[in-house]
């Protein structure tokens, strides 16, 4: 069995993350040494790529996805096929980084999430044994359901990256990413783990990106430069249909995903839209609305009269903020959204900027964290962040399959 934990904890071993969100825009895969562990863990990127999923796999999960269910024989299936995706990306981004796949000390992966109920079950595909006999190497997958078992939600698990880039900064930090769906980790000045907040805000880009979808008629996947929201005005009407959906109404911890916004939402969406005449880019620059209200909602109930409380008050100049809303993922590129964000959190002390200002990679950021979860699960850490899932206590995650 190959010896994958460092005789020394400031060895470097090469790692690589693989992640494939709610999007399935496609297969993100990063090759970065990991050294250290803990609040001590250090990385340096290798090389990132995002591979295309297989149009006709892509649209077999999405049915599946969507339909909720499925036979048993095609889950079955697809849960080896996944794992045959993932390591022929391995193989790619070996190549692409001037390494064999030997040299690759572990790797760690999410698997596709196709349902998720927080705090009771979850299922991510992609056997990560199948993965790790095809390739030869030690696979760390299934970071979810040791957390569930410690009475957590198996989600976020985003914010012990967070915790590992940024808690020694000594600010108060707030990172969002927006992907299908919007989740925020708030890491106060101190630093302290016990004290982070993590929870899904909402929808992300996966409303929008859906109406774009049926606007064009299949042309456009999501809305470029928000050209057809910026093209409409809100309905006032149409929003608050929208705000009235339960989950704005939970406290967290709370997570969510496609199984309360995803296509059969979206599609409800659309039909209320041309029952009540909202034209297509009122339809979609509401939702836009909406998503960013999400946000600024969230920080405001969870983050910003938390800050109040403990004495701290907003202040008026954005630059000398009290706080920073460090954006990633693709809605971050979406300019309605970000100056949405921009001018609904300036008010209160939130200045908001782009991960790449704080020297973080958007783009590979979730595939680093499937790497960094696998190194801590091999040192034997915890990982998970209970005062974000609401797990009684820290717990390593994550199960392993080892290769002579």
């Amino acid at each position: 069995m190959k010896n994958i934990i460092p005789k020394k904890i400031s060895e470097y071993k090469t790692a690589v993350g693989i992640m494939t969100g709610t999007s399935l825009d496609g297969v993100d895969t990063l090759v970065t040494r990991v050294r250290g562990a803990g609040a001590g863990t250090s990385h340096e990127n290798i090389a990132f790529r995002v591979y295309p999923i297989p149009a006709r796999l892509k649209a077999r999960m999405r049915e599946i996805m969507h339909k909720r269910s499925a036979a048993l024989e095609e889950i079955c299936r697809i849960n080896y096929e996944i794992a045959a995706l993932y390591a022929a990306c391995v193989r790619r981004i070996s190549r692409a980084a001037g390494i064999n796949v030997s040299d690759i000390d572990f790797m760690g992966v999410s698997g596709q999430t196709f349902y998720h109920v927080p705090g009771e079950a979850t299922l991510q595909l992609g056997s990560g044994s199948f993965l790790s006999g095809l390739l030869g190497i030690p696979v760390v997958w299934d970071f979810r359901a040791a957390d569930i078992a410690a009475g957590g939600q198996g989600a976020p698990l985003v914010p012990y990256l967070d915790f590992v880039l940024f808690a020694g900064m000594k600010k108060e930090i707030i990172t969002l990413n927006i992907g299908g769906i919007s989740n925020l980790t708030h890491i106060p000045a101190s630093g302290k783990f016990e004290e982070i907040t993590a929870f899904d805000c909402g929808p992300g880009n996966m409303i929008i990106d859906k109406m774009a979808l049926e606007i064009t008629g299949g042309r456009l996947r999501y809305d470029k430069n928000a050209k057809l929201a910026l093209a409409g005005k809100i309905s006032p009407k149409f929003f608050e249909v929208m705000r009235s959906h339960p989950y704005l109404k939970k406290s967290p911890p709370k997570s969510t995903g496609r199984e309360e916004f995803g296509d059969d939402y979206a599609c409800s969406l659309i039909d209320y839209c041309r029952k009540n005449t909202i034209g297509p880019n009122d339809m979609i620059r509401t939702a836009a609305e909406f998503t960013a209200f999400c946000i600024i909602e969230s920080v405001k109930k969870f983050v910003i009269i938390k800050r109040t409380q403990s004495g701290s008050r907003g202040i008026k100049n954005p630059a000398a903020a009290a706080a920073y809303l460090v954006c990633a993922g693709g809605g971050a590129e979406n300019p309605l959204l970000f100056d949405l964000l921009k001018k609904g959190l300036a008010p209160f002390g939130v200045e908001t900027i782009k991960s790449r200002d704080m020297n973080v990679d958007s783009k590979s950021k979730e595939a680093l964290l499937m790497a960094v979860l696998a190194n801590e699960t091999i040192y034997g850490g915890a990982s998970n962040v209970p005062s974000a899932t609401g797990a009684k206590r820290r717990i390593i995650c994550g199960s392993v399959a080892y290769q002579k």
